[in-house]
């Protein structure tokens, strides 16, 4: 499929990029139509909202992900990435969590999962938004923080700060 346009702001061409890919030779091309079918309504439905409450553009940082480019980033079996389903995304400039937490309070938007994704490298934290959103069946509306870190990884429902979350881990 050529890079198509699957909403006023996004291409599929942001969903299909990836260095992992590149470096290991890894196609990452969408040769299903309902794969593209699903990135469009993600994008429709839920990512156009999202880009209009952050006020700014979106960095994808992974979109669709092909079984083998999956399995080199250590992806879940039954990971959304691998349908189309799901975007990890950063807003231009910043402000992840206080993207997540509007977010969260629209109703309006029908995503399955919303989670606040942060990561400790080099004493910094590298946070995104993973969404998604189910073309077919039900949309969950799940809200989670995760947090990894040196002591491993955390989950919590609701979106949550995550050095509040290492601090009460601590105490």
């Amino acid at each position: 499929m050529s890079d198509i346009e699957l909403s006023d702001h996004f291409k599929l061409s942001e969903f299909t990029k990836s260095d992992t890919a590149l470096k290991h030779n890894i196609d990452n091309q969408v040769h299903d139509t309902s794969i593209a079918c699903n990135l469009t309504a993600l994008c429709e439905k839920v990512l156009e909202p999202v880009r209009a409450i952050a006020g700014r553009s979106l960095a994808v940082t992974s979109g669709y992900r092909s079984a083998a480019l999956n399995k080199r980033v250590g992806g879940a079996s039954n990971s959304q990435h691998l349908f189309g389903e799901a975007a990890d995304i950063v807003p231009a400039g910043g402000e992840v969590m206080a993207l997540a937490l509007a977010v969260r309070m629209r109703e309006d938007i029908p995503f399955d999962q919303l989670i606040f994704e942060n990561r400790m490298r080099g004493g910094q934290w590298r946070q995104w938004i993973h969404i998604s959103h189910r073309r077919t069946g039900d949309n969950r509306g799940e809200v989670l923080t995760i947090v990894i870190d040196d002591n491993g990884t955390q989950t919590f429902a609701g979106i949550h700060d995550p050095d509040d979350v290492l601090k009460r881990s601590k105490a």
